[in-house]
């Protein structure tokens, strides 16, 4: 035990003697303070012009971040007023140059930069077109279908630059705007209704005398055929039996001149009619007559070929504006395409009777060149709606707008009946919403089914038109030829720069 002892003794005072020599070693308080005042003197001036040097400097950054600000905001509002300029003028480029240069100004000036209203000194315009390959904007003094306007700020004060010597500055901005190209199809009536306005029923809609004025125009246009002894004016001939007023007006060894019908058809047509009885026409036979049979009993083209060069009515109405249609993007959006179907074919469904193409002009002559039942006297709307969906669906170009343009006189009895014909066309607007096709609904006359029109425009998210019948044909052209102005001017305009 005391060896043990001993050696725990021992340990303990070799320690205290190691603590007590590195204490002895360690310097005093009073010489720390003394060293630490002689390492570190006081230098209240440095602190000062490290102060104002770091100020200028500051302030000098402040300055250039609210002038950079206002030179930014400046050029980020010229742009704003170029873009709305230039999209201002592509939308009244249809009007013509006078017309889109009034419309940038109007819009620019709309628009303030650097606090203050655009003015037209500021405003630079030119027009061309698009290349849409190159991506480039081609200068012309012809063309019009894209314009390009810059805006200028010139002089414009700074806050602080002028303290590094930069008083003012200069900013602009670009913009071109073009049309979006359009895939149109037409979707056209050509039922035998198309030709009511031009036959003796319309009497009291349209009058006696506009009714009789355009047979006249129709027997006219179609030479002015001479058969037996037959006059203008009809010749009453009180008589029942056929082959004795075939006589009386020397027809007996006449051929008749069309492939459909006969004299003795017309005679009994005559006889027997109901809108013939009306208009006081009974047991009267002459050109009027005849002519108001062709239309209402031998309107097809393999029955009489030569209808389509008549002026029928409102067919013909619809015809010019259709011209007016063509000739318009002919002129001014000449990158869309147009075809054509129409309603109702000889199957009793539709015809594509041209895909889209750009040959406005060929798509025009298709129109002129039929005749109200060309085909088939019925109305299949809905089989007109879906030749024309699916060649939009099918053949449409990549990036460019899909329209439909619905056109009818009546209603859709077809297939089937009026009820089956209806629910078909709800069918189709339906399916052409899908597709996000809008269509654009005529309802034309006043036999037109215009809630069935007015309900395909709105679940198409298109635009409905009525003309509204019981009306000269003069005031159907001019409505039609108005509706269709604004379809063609109905673009999407695109910034492309």
């Amino acid at each position: 035990m005391k060896p043990a002892l001993e050696r725990i003794k021992g340990w303990v005072y070799k320690n205290k003697k190691a603590h007590s020599e590195r204490l002895a070693d360690m310097p005093s308080a009073a010489s720390y303070r003394a060293k630490s005042r002689y390492k570190h003197p006081q230098q209240p001036g440095a602190i000062l012009v490290l102060t104002a040097v770091l100020m200028v400097v500051l302030i000098g950054m402040v300055a250039f971040g609210v002038d950079l600000g206002y030179v930014v905001l400046t050029r980020t509002e010229l742009q704003a007023a170029a873009d709305a300029a230039a999209l201002a003028g592509a939308g009244a480029a249809a009007e013509g140059k006078s017309a889109a240069t009034q419309a940038v100004y109007r819009f620019a000036s709309m628009h303030t930069a650097a606090g203050q209203s655009i003015r037209p000194e500021q405003v630079q315009i030119r027009y061309g077109l698009w290349d849409k390959n190159a991506r480039v904007f081609v200068p012309s003094s012809t063309e019009c279908s894209a314009v390009e306007v810059t805006i200028r700020s010139v002089d414009r004060p700074l806050f602080f630059g002028r303290l590094l010597g930069q008083q003012f500055f200069r900013s602009e901005a670009k913009a071109i705007a073009t049309f979006a190209p359009r895939d149109i199809m037409l979707v056209l009536d050509y039922s035998a209704s198309m030709c009511y306005d031009s036959q003796l029923r319309s009497i009291d809609e349209l009058g006696r005398a506009a009714v009789e004025a355009n047979l006249l125009q129709i027997y006219q246009a179609l030479g002015s055929p001479r058969f037996g002894n037959m006059q203008w004016t009809p010749q009453l001939i009180n008589s029942s039996n056929i082959s004795t007023v075939k006589s009386a007006l020397g027809l007996t060894n006449v051929p008749y001149p069309y492939p459909g019908g006969s004299w003795d058809d017309y005679i009994n047509y005559v006889m027997t009619d109901s809108y013939i009885n009306q208009a006081g026409y009974r047991r009267r036979y002459g050109y009027l007559t005849w002519v108001n049979y062709l239309q209402a009993k031998r309107y097809l083209y393999s029955h009489t070929p030569d209808l389509w060069k008549t002026p029928e009515q409102p067919i013909t109405a619809l015809k010019d504006a259709v011209d007016v249609l063509t000739a318009y993007l002919a002129e001014h959006s000449p990158d869309d395409r147009l075809g054509l179907a129409i309603y109702t074919a000889s199957d009793g469904t539709a015809l594509l009777e041209s895909p889209m193409i750009q040959d406005f002009r060929s798509i025009a002559q298709i129109v002129r060149r039929r005749q109200a039942g060309h085909y088939h006297a019925q109305t299949n709307i809905s089989a007109g709606m879906r030749v024309a969906r699916l060649q939009l669906q099918n053949n449409a170009r990549p990036g460019a707008r899909r329209v439909m343009i619905l056109m009818t006189d009546g209603e859709a009895n077809l297939p089937t009946n009026e009820t089956v014909g209806k629910q078909k066309v709800i069918e189709e607007a339906q399916a052409a919403a899908a597709a996000r096709i809008p269509i654009i609904t005529i309802a034309l006359g006043a036999e037109a089914d215009d809630n069935l029109m007015r309900q395909v425009a709105e679940i198409t998210r298109g635009a409905y038109f009525k003309i509204p019948g019981g009306q000269p044909v003069s005031q159907y052209e001019e409505q039609l030829k108005e509706v269709f102005r604004l379809v063609a001017a109905d673009r999407n305009l695109v910034l492309v720069q």
